[in-house]
């Protein structure tokens, strides 16, 4: 079975007043289950793992592990009943909170099958993103945004600050409350935070930052609606301007962009805003309401529901279908291959008659 490419649709018209090539295409999606109904799926690295945190609601205990073949992988504890993943890098470590035996909250690391208490290290009361050089931000017990790196904490944030994410060059998209004022999101690099600029005249919430530095997240509109954005490092654009409601939780390396527009799960990638139900099989009775991340293969995690928004189920992974060649490249190919088999042989024949 040929299965072509499908053309963005649904929320596209979102964009108006935005530029959009005429006949891009984006890929189509296959769907399989990530999660069930009392999990949460989260973390997805660049080798397609991700974090699934249980919160089952019939036993208090709720664990966590890290999708693999041929079973997950379990992190286990730091003696209590509760643990929870909060972020995975391409290495397979992670970084969340567990409870203790005594039933306190630490914030944890763990790697090559071991948990590490960091809070009882490090006096870090929450981590929420680690990436493959080992670095890992959160905050202080003392509401510090901070850096774990090369075993030493940089408390580098104002007072009332956290840490919201961590790109792979060790940039922190950091929220804190300034004095007098309202909320903001800022950039940490080289020892220097640097505010981002206003949307629409109001500060944003940010939720993700790229390798390029790169930020999505929302903001509200002068009409008091939260709109997703995308920071380019030098502007913010509104991603759906026409949209009662959206958020952008999640960016990669390439810009792409996911999220949730009116309740439908979207993606934009190179100038096009897309629904991503019209990306996946039409049959399916699914209605995916938010895309939560995305890695760099463009592998979305995303939540779903039936297709009338009433009973929801878990998480589920979208992974791009490949594009099959149209007929006129197919045709190059077959000739690439056999050009080479009919030189030799008009070679060989001509060696044959001197």
């Amino acid at each position: 079975m040929i299965i072509k490419r499908l053309k963005c649709a649904g929320v596209a018209a979102a964009l108006a007043g935005f530029y959009v090539l005429a006949n891009a295409a984006l890929p189509s999606f296959s769907v399989s289950p990530a999660s069930g109904k009392y999990q949460a799926a989260i973390g997805l690295n660049d080798a397609g793992r991700y974090a699934v945190n249980n919160f089952p609601s019939d036993i208090p205990y709720q664990v966590a592990a890290i999708s693999g073949w041929p079973v997950n992988e379990n992190v286990g504890s730091l003696g209590g009943a509760i643990t929870r993943i909060r972020a995975l890098n391409n290495l397979g470590d992670a970084v969340g909170d567990s409870t203790t035996a005594s039933g306190v909250s630490h914030a944890f690391l763990y790697s090559s099958g071991r948990m590490h208490d960091l809070t009882a290290r490090y006096d870090v009361a929450n981590l929420t993103a680690i990436n493959d050089r080992g670095e890992i931000a959160g905050r202080t017990s003392d509401y510090r945004a901070a850096v774990i790196r090369d075993g030493m904490v940089d408390d580098f944030g104002p007072g009332n600050s956290t840490a919201v994410a961590l790109n792979g060059r060790a940039d922190v998209l950091v929220e804190y409350f300034p004095q007098g004022t309202g909320l903001r999101t800022a950039i940490y690099s080289s020892g220097t935070l640097t505010d981002l600029p206003l949307f629409a005249g109001a500060p944003v919430f940010g939720s993700a930052i790229n390798d390029a530095g790169w930020v999505t997240g929302y903001g509200t509109n002068p009409g008091e609606r939260n709109h997703a954005y995308l920071y380019d490092g030098e502007t913010i654009t509104n991603l759906t301007p026409s949209a009662s409601r959206s958020f952008g939780y999640d960016i990669n390396n390439l810009g792409q962009v996911v999220g949730t527009a009116d309740n439908r799960a979207f993606l934009y990638s190179d100038g096009h805003l897309c629904d991503l139900n019209t990306l996946i099989d039409p049959t399916a009775d699914l209605l995916l309401t938010s895309a939560i991340e995305i890695n760099n293969r463009t592998q979305i995690l995303a939540r779903s529901c039936d297709r009338a928004g009433v009973f929801c189920y878990g998480t589920v992974l979208l992974d791009p279908i490949p594009a099959v060649p149209e007929p006129p490249a197919v045709a190059m190919l077959l000739l690439g291959l056999t050009l080479p088999l009919v030189l030799y042989r008009i070679t060989g024949r001509t060696r044959t008659a001197q």
